[in-house]
């Protein structure tokens, strides 16, 4: 297994992952200009394919979290986990002091993933996703 950061040639391996984590995924068109700017991070880990990914958008030493997700016949085999410590560490060389991101209340796992990684809870935002409504759980890890 490999981590690297992606390019727009695994945009359409990265939109699968996505359209199958999220019940309201990023639009395609929008995951490709995002991969081209400078701004944006997003690392696989892979094994012949992608198996999962994480992207951030880096706004000075901040890293506000967008996708976390990893293809559905691999879940719960820690790539996630081993994928965001890998990339913690060239986050920090690259002047991230301080991830943030926003979780579904109702995503146990995520939040478990979080929370083993050292993000805490820092706020909510009520009724923040919309399909379907739910709030969002606002957490933060201090790099």
């Amino acid at each position: 297994m490999i981590v690297r950061r992606c390019s727009i040639e695994d945009i359409d391996e990265i939109y699968k992952i996505e359209e199958e984590s999220f019940t309201d995924p990023m639009k395609k068109e929008t995951m490709e200009k995002d991969i081209l700017r400078e701004s944006y991070y997003c690392y696989g880990l892979f094994e012949d394919k992608l198996m999962a990914f994480v992207s951030f958008e880096k706004v000075f030493e901040e890293g506000q979290i967008i996708s976390v997700a990893t293809k559905k016949e691999h879940r719960g085999k820690g790539f996630a986990k081993k994928l965001f410590c890998e990339i913690t560490d060239a986050a920090k060389k690259d002047g991230v002091e301080l991830f943030t991101l926003e979780v579904r209340s109702d995503n146990i796992a995520a939040t478990g993933l979080y929370k083993s990684l050292g993000f805490t809870e820092v706020g909510v935002r009520k009724n923040y996703y919309k399909n379907p409504l739910c709030d969002a759980i606002l957490m933060d890890l201090h790099l």
